[in-house]
């Protein structure tokens, strides 16, 4: 069972410090961030997409805790994406493979612990879509991901799928994220309600659903030759992912270990390709909406 931190009223001393961002992020990693050319165009993405509008709580913060808050979405928003698109994907495979079956019967497409993964995702894009597409207040986002154990869980997860990018010298024009955990697991500590007990209990539970999703990334790759032959052959065959880094992957069966460690950059990587390529598309767009 998911633990929950429960909220009363009048505000707790608890509540009363989500006034502050809660995240503490360095001046040299913000320094980092602000000079990553591919984080600053999600990062205006993001204000083309939606107007900032802060709720009556965070409104009257000052303007450099509004400007924290506001990076903290981002990075929040940057880093669960490539965890989206995987889910969407694994979606998108099992959809062809299924045709128009129940939407919770997609599961069964997939096994073991992929089947796991693919099932926590769900349900959790399900309940938590306005926090999946940072909706709202920049704030109450950047908190909310400290009220529940499977907010925790995916950030927790979408760092270890981030720090695998640094394996590879290709990747250096991306983001690296690797700080968050830490500023996770101090604000965490810090927390009066989560204390520092949990953290071990936090990172087993990520490191599970890390190796389901690892284990869902081999399964959707096996599957993508049948998938698209039974796509082809459907009346109405699903929409095509918007990148093909995984529909087009060639199918590695056996996979050598030296394969499997490579697979989870390629995604992550291939998650930012897509992310990037809606951000240029987006801003020819908006240019040719503009243009006389």
């Amino acid at each position: 069972m998911a633990l929950h931190r429960a909220f009363s009223f009048p505000l707790s001393h608890i509540e009363e410090d989500e006034r502050i961002p809660p995240l503490a992020v360095s001046k040299n990693d913000a320094a980092k961030l602000r000079s990553c050319e591919a984080f600053q165009i999600i990062r205006g993405l993001l204000v083309d997409k939606d107007v900032v509008e802060f709720c009556s709580q965070h409104f009257h913060d000052s303007r450099q805790d509004k400007e924290a808050w506001l990076l903290q979405r981002d990075i929040t928003y940057a880093l669960i994406v490539p965890v989206l698109e995987i889910y969407r994907h694994a979606t998108q495979v099992a959809n062809a493979l299924l045709g128009n079956r129940h939407i919770f019967d997609l599961e069964l497409v997939f096994r073991g612990e992929a089947r796991g993964a693919f099932s926590w995702l769900q349900c959790f894009v399900y309940d938590e879509e306005d926090w999946c597409l940072t909706r709202g207040c920049p704030g109450c986002v950047v908190s909310y991901a400290l009220q529940a154990e499977p907010t925790i869980r995916m950030i927790l997860v979408a760092c270890r799928l981030s720090e695998s990018l640094a394996q590879h010298r290709s990747t250096s024009h991306l983001p690296m994220f690797k700080f968050w955990s830490q500023a996770m697991k101090k604000a965490l500590d810090e927390d009066p309600f989560w204390g520092p007990k949990l953290w071990k209990d936090f990172e087993a539970r990520a490191q599970t659903l890390e190796k389901g999703i690892e284990d869902l990334v081999r399964q959707c790759i096996e599957l993508a030759p049948m998938a698209v032959d039974a796509a082809s052959s459907q009346d109405s065959p699903p929409a095509s992912p918007r990148s093909g880094f995984l529909m087009s992957a060639k199918p590695l069966l056996p996979p050598s270990q030296e394969q499997q460690k490579n697979w989870i950059p390629m995604i992550v990587a291939g998650c930012w390709t897509t992310l990037l390529a809606d951000a240029a598309e987006a801003r020819r767009e908006a240019a040719a909406a503009s243009s006389p």
